[in-house]
């Protein structure tokens, strides 16, 4: 049913993520939390690197506002205040990438623990659901930490993390909505229209307002994506459990696989960063920097159109078109050469 609080709460995260920008921008500033440019970033200058406090305390003031208070959402909101905290430290004193997972890790335990689960998953053979039984415990911990991860990947351009991040939060809405799942729909639209608020200052080219979301950003965007996915879509008709958001979310979740198998291969850490992800693989076919974030967001959009539509048919004919699009946006990413491997060259013997 469509009503005021439909769009309020989302209308009030916009307004209090845009109006914060610069009381935080200003707080970065003094407090160091800036993003020096070196060898392997775009930018030219240092720039403030803590938008996403804004963006969170936007969501965390509209949630308040949508006066909710079930188990579920309490531990959403105290998670994402551990990993979006442990982000804006990392983004003030450049924490090893082990405390930032540290970071992820109990913000997921802490959301699990108060009811935040995959309990089933859409049998692909006969139709039906799969429960996970004690898997589900492990499953939702992947499925969130590998999310969160996805986002903190993909924050490469000015203005791709939080609009990806805003088109899926959107059409995760769209569909909880139409689910019957009218709290996780509130939720993903105030996820959406916090990141949306952002892009203004992102995109900016006026250096007194030009903002970075940081990692407290991207990590509290993958992290809330992968809860309201679960809290909207889990309890899905069964071909649609976990298969929809993995379409939504499918090119953050790409280019993290890849970018790790490229990394183990090639004998790197995972979280050792390179210049080969997709928004890297775009431009070097000659696009700027604007036209590679507009072209990911128009494959963002067409996936976004193939999982709502996916939700009007039976549960085979989804089944095809979710196999079919990840066969196809393989191929591409393959032909892209987002799996393409740069060995270190072996020391000479002196």
């Amino acid at each position: 049913m469509i009503t005021a609080k439909l769009f309020i709460p989302p209308l009030l995260a916009a307004a209090v993520t845009y109006m914060l920008m610069p009381f935080v921008r200003r707080i970065s500033e003094k407090v160091g939390s800036m993003d020096v440019p070196d060898e392997r970033k775009l930018h030219k200058a240092a720039v403030p690197s803590s938008g996403g406090v804004a963006i969170f305390f936007g969501f965390l003031i509209a949630t308040l506002f949508f006066n909710r208070t079930s188990p579920e959402i309490i531990g959403f909101l105290i998670g994402g205040t551990v990993i979006t905290g442990i982000g804006l430290l990392d983004d003030i004193f450049d924490l090893p990438p082990v405390t930032k997972f540290f970071g992820q890790v109990l913000a997921a335990l802490i959301v699990i623990y108060s009811g935040v689960r995959i309990e089933f998953i859409g049998n692909p053979t006969g139709g039906g659901l799969i429960n996970l039984g004690f898997l589900s415990l492990p499953f939702t911990f992947i499925w969130i930490v590998g999310v969160a991860n996805a986002i903190n990947f993909l924050d490469g351009l000015d203005g791709l993390a939080a609009g990806v991040s805003a088109i899926s939060a959107f059409t995760l809405g769209t569909v909880a909505l139409m689910s019957g799942r009218y709290d996780a729909g509130v939720l993903a639209f105030m996820l959406g229209a916090a990141a949306l608020a952002f892009l203004p200052y992102n995109f900016s080219e006026n250096p007194k307002k030009k903002m970075f979301m940081g990692d407290a950003g991207s990590n509290f965007l993958g992290y809330g994506l992968a809860v309201v996915a679960i809290m909207g879509m889990v309890k899905v008709a069964a071909a649609f459990t976990m298969m929809l958001p993995m379409l939504v979310l499918a090119i953050p979740l790409f280019d993290t696989g890849f970018a790790i198998i490229r990394r183990l291969i090639a004998g790197k850490s995972p979280f050792e960063p390179d210049s080969s992800h997709l928004h890297h693989r775009i431009m070097k076919r000659g696009y700027t920097q604007r036209q590679t974030v507009m072209i990911i967001y128009g494959v963002n959009i067409i996936l976004a159109v193939i999982a709502v539509a996916s939700t009007q048919m039976s549960d085979k004919q989804a089944i095809v078109v979710f196999v079919v699009t990840l066969l196809a946006l393989f191929m591409v990413s393959w032909r892209l050469g987002l799996i393409q491997v740069t060995c270190k060259p072996p020391s000479s013997a002196k």
